[in-house]
């Protein structure tokens, strides 16, 4: 017969060997591996990173299936689709709006019918541009927006796509975690701020699927990288988009340090007007030794993860410009290409403008209307146009696209603008490689 002492005394010995076995006691600690810099990637065609020790995902990945991140080549703009292991798709940004046939085809040549999570970024026209053609031509399941606004004729056309679709248009903020695909994890964590730049109110995406991670950051900048830092956020990644088309005002020391990407993706133009890349950020890369891949130097990059390693491929876009692809090519759209036969036939171009009301009253809806015209005084189809309004307190642009007439309506209200004081419009047409520009002005009363 056992004592009832020993007895106690054994129980609380196979409790105690119980609690070893299973692996009870405190939870690990996961913090931001801010250690020093990542060796060199592997320089073959089609390299196999492994990625550095970091923060993993605890659901455990589908060796068979994979995830695929395509960094689209839309020229100087910005676009991401995101295609799940499961099938589940994501596009974040769709670029300018004269990329907006050009990414409706990419998406077709996916064979995708629906995206099923929708991000605007911020309201940028080289971001949002072609998300009115991609709601018009495609299902959507959820659509996400920062709580900023533009008053652009692009933001109005992706906020009205979305009415006509009535498709609701949720907050994009830090702490977001989106249902996507039960395998991978989604993350918005910027913005975490209110900031009045619109870049800085850029929507902040991160991935992760087993031991492989993104960070998609849109055109965030200084202040948004540091809000990031101050929050602890995990940033780490092995893929990093660098911000803002690789913009100085972006990807700092700090930022780069507490990501520690292994590869950097940067989406820009050709022979863009901006500079992009930056050749200091560039530096800061270099220094880092991380692998840099470029839009305008390779096409489109689609990396693909099986949760343990992940693999690149590129789209070599036809003579590095975004027009057209030798596997993909844009399909006939109502807008013309940047480049191309009808663009270098037309010599030159001449832009006119009327106004409906020169002497508008507070608040009122005012329309510019512009018509673009060739050398041979027909008719130019699918031009871009740039209104710049200088009111007395700060500047407001619009955009529109010319139809098949050479016309182009801006509509905008003017709010409590300053009684008396002239406002001066500067209209820019551009068509291929020509440009023409035209005037306009009101005066409140």
């Amino acid at each position: 017969m056992i004592k009832k002492r020993s007895w106690s005394w054994a129980v609380s010995l196979i409790v105690l060997l119980a609690l070893i076995t299973s692996g009870c006691g405190a939870q690990p600690v996961i913090s931001v591996n801010n250690g020093g810099d990542n060796t060199a990637a592997p320089s073959s065609a089609s390299p196999v990173i492994q990625p550095t020790e970091k923060p993993s995902s605890t659901k455990t990945p589908s060796k068979d299936k994979q995830l695929a991140v395509h960094f689209i080549d839309v020229g100087q703009g910005g676009s991401q689709l995101i295609v799940s292991p499961s099938g589940k798709t994501m596009l974040i940004d769709a670029g300018n709006n004269d990329k907006e046939a050009w990414i409706v085809q990419y998406l077709q040549q996916q064979n995708i019918k629906k995206i099923d999570i929708l991000i605007g970024t911020h309201p940028d026209a080289d971001h949002i541009g072609g998300l009115d053609a991609v709601i018009d031509n495609f299902e959507i399941g959820k659509f996400y927006m920062p709580k900023i606004q533009a008053n652009t004729k692009t933001f109005e056309d992706v906020l009205l796509a979305a009415k006509k679709k009535k498709l609701k248009v949720a907050t994009a903020k830090s702490g977001l975690e989106l249902e996507f695909d039960k395998q991978v994890d989604v993350t918005m964590i910027a913005p975490i701020n209110e900031y009045k730049d619109t870049n800085e109110m850029s929507a902040v995406v991160r991935l992760e699927y087993g031991k492989t991670s993104f960070l998609l950051t849109g055109d965030a900048e200084s202040k948004s990288e540091a809000d990031m830092l101050a929050a602890g956020i995990a940033l780490n990644a092995d893929v990093l988009l660098v911000s803002h088309h690789g913009s100085k005002t972006s990807t700092s020391d700090a930022f780069l340090k507490a990501v520690k990407p292994t590869y950097a993706v940067i989406q820009s133009g050709k022979d863009n007007k901006y500079g992009h890349p930056a050749g200091e950020v560039l530096e800061r890369l270099k220094k880092k030794k991380i692998k840099v891949h470029r839009n305008d130097l390779e096409g489109s990059i689609i990396f693909t993860s099986n949760g343990e390693d992940i693999k690149i491929t590129t789209v070599k876009t036809k003579d590095n410009s975004s027009s057209s692809t030798a596997t993909m090519k844009p399909s006939t759209s109502s807008e013309k290409p940047d480049s191309g036969k009808e663009a270098t036939a037309i010599k030159a171009i001449k832009a006119s403008a009327s106004i409906d009301q020169s002497a508008p009253q507070q608040n009122a809806a005012v329309t510019v209307t512009v018509k673009v015209t060739d050398d041979q005084k027909q008719p130019v189809k699918g031009a871009k146009i740039k209104l710049v309004l200088a009111y007395k307190s700060k500047d407001s642009e619009y955009e529109a696209t010319t139809d098949k007439e050479g016309n182009a309506t801006l509509s905008f209200q003017i709010g409590r603008a300053a009684t008396g004081f002239k406002v001066n419009g500067t209209i820019t047409a551009t068509y291929g490689k020509l440009s023409a520009t035209a005037k306009t002005s009101f005066i409140p009363q």
